[in-house]
């Protein structure tokens, strides 16, 4: 990533939108196909070169119950969303984090809802991290919880952590000897 400036790979970030939970397909996808989606929308988020999610990931995913197992071989809506938010938040917390936060999110709100909340603040967490530097923005829930400020602190770790790892990948330091 050293040949692109940081002014444009920050423009990449400033200008992502995360995908809403209507605009997952409504029609079931096997492995392979959520693979690639959810590859294809956390590219922007993403540093190294590794892939955010692989066909045996989200096996482990199932198995270790942080999501459902798929019906037919096929993963629905809310499995899908649940995935692209383990894609994002395994960055910072570790898997057994991510499934507690999941949890507590979706004890107070119905899943669509609440991952909707998660990509409002996640967008917010991004700009404020990568443009204005300015971190008082209010929250955008209806009603501010611990809950909803859990989320809202996880979206801002995330972007935190994204802005330190873009920056050290567009300016490696090498050690002198």
């Amino acid at each position: 990533m050293s040949n692109r400036s940081a002014e444009s790979v920050f423009q990449e970030i400033l200008e992502y939108r995360c995908p809403r939970y209507e605009q997952f397909p409504s029609i079931p996808l096997y492995n392979d196909q959520v693979v690639e989606l959810l590859n294809h929308y956390t590219a922007p988020l993403r540093t190294g070169t590794e892939y955010a999610i692989t066909a045996a990931m989200i096996n482990n995913y199932v198995k270790q119950k942080l999501i459902p197992p798929p019906v037919k071989k096929r993963y629905d809506q809310e499995q899908v969303a649940r995935l692209y938010c383990i894609c994002l938040l395994k960055q910072v917390f570790s898997i057994a984090d991510v499934g507690a936060l999941m949890a507590v999110q979706t004890r107070s709100y119905p899943f669509p809802q609440a991952y909707n909340y998660f990509c409002v603040e996640l967008e917010s967490a991004l700009q404020s991290t990568f443009s204005t530097r300015d971190f008082s923005a209010r929250s955008h829930a209806s009603h501010v919880t611990p809950e909803s400020e859990l989320v809202r602190g996880s979206a801002l770790s995330f972007a935190s952590k994204l802005f330190a790892t873009k920056f050290l990948e567009m300016y490696p330091f090498q050690e002198k000897t």
